[in-house]
């Protein structure tokens, strides 16, 4: 026996407004969890109450259209059907990225930069195991800031997509994250792309300047240390406080392994403070030159005071939760079928 309501929907009407109820609550679904949270920002697992409000709808709209027309496993909806085929496929995408690792191993071939040759000389879970600060032996803040910029410096290579046809890249590719890679493509973007968490950049172990910056930045966010990232014309360093009582900052450059002992203000009026710290890490006269002129005071700007991740860890859960969420339609409209037919 029908509801009363759906008595009242003429026969003829009742598949193809089935089929609007499936579809819509299909996008409800899909759209509300890839909704950017511009009133209800993300929480810690980056979903918002927008999103759930949009996927409860969403769920309520699949099931509505199973109480409108009879189904039965030899008629169960197409578009459940073909949501279910895609969720499958990418549940496969997903766990090949989990089975096949980020990094190349190219990056463990000598790459030259800066007048330097850089290999990767660490494993991710190498530099995982080093990145923190040593709280247990009191690792003072200066010193922690030096060795984690070396081990940024350490663990990856310097790579610029323009440099050279190397194998590996900026890129995610599809199997470490379907929206990211899906994402670059619909921009038209060159498929590049910097991680906002420490984890995957190490993983990755191909960086720049910038995406240095932001690995050191969210490091030492998660360590208690105060920083911020700053642009600088044609390169990106990282602004940390060593200091707090004395509200001492330095300049990180993790993507060169220097540490330069001064602020931003004091190297903007005299750039020429730079040029023992990268002496001692080996660089030559005419690269550091070209930083000295870097360093100078008219494109300086702050990019940002607090690294937000949240955007990035949306982008993460939702590559598991998109197809989890697209297996339930198939599987519900049979339970309703099979109980239908027991109550028949």
């Amino acid at each position: 026996m029908e509801p009363i309501l759906f008595n009242l929907i003429p026969q003829k009407l009742r598949r193809p407004l089935a089929l609007v109820f499936d579809l819509a609550g299909i996008v409800l679904i899909f759209g509300a969890l890839k909704l950017d949270l511009l009133y209800n920002p993300a929480g810690s697992y980056g979903i918002g109450a927008m999103q759930i409000a949009g996927v409860a709808a969403g769920f309520v709209a699949v099931i509505l259209s199973s109480f409108i027309t009879p189904h039965d496993t030899r008629r169960t909806k197409l578009a459940s059907s073909v949501i279910f085929g895609i969720s499958i496929l990418l549940l496969l995408i997903n766990f090949s990225g989990v089975l096949i690792p980020l990094r190349n191993p190219a990056v463990y071939e000598e790459i030259e930069y800066a007048g330097k040759q850089r290999t990767a000389q660490y494993a991710p879970q190498e530099v995982y195991a080093q990145m923190n600060r040593e709280a247990t032996i009191d690792e003072q803040y200066p010193e922690y800031v030096k060795r984690l910029t070396q081990l940024i410096f350490d663990g990856t290579v310097h790579y610029w997509p323009e440099s050279g046809d190397k194998a590996f890249s900026l890129r995610v590719p599809l199997r470490e994250n379907y929206l990211i890679f899906s994402d670059q493509l619909l921009r038209g973007e060159r498929a590049n792309y910097e991680f906002c968490r420490a984890e995957r950049a190490i993983e990755r172990a191909t960086s720049v300047c910038s995406q240095s910056s932001k690995m050191l930045a969210d490091i030492l966010g998660r360590n208690r240390v105060k920083a911020h990232i700053v642009g600088l014309e044609g390169h990106v360093v990282t602004r940390a406080r060593v200091d707090n009582e004395s509200d001492i900052w330095w300049i990180l450059d993790a993507d060169y392994g220097v540490v330069v002992e001064h602020d931003i203000d004091a190297i903007e009026a005299n750039p020429e403070l730079i040029r023992p710290f990268y002496a001692a890490q080996g660089y030559s006269d005419a690269v550091i030159d070209i930083l000295v002129d870097v360093y100078g005071p008219e494109w300086n700007q702050t990019i940002d005071e607090n690294l937000q991740c949240e955007g990035e860890d949306h982008y993460y859960l939702l590559k598991w939760l998109l197809p989890v969420v697209g297996l339930i339609p198939l599987p519900l409209h049979l339970l309703i079928a099979w109980a239908r037919g027991k109550r028949n």
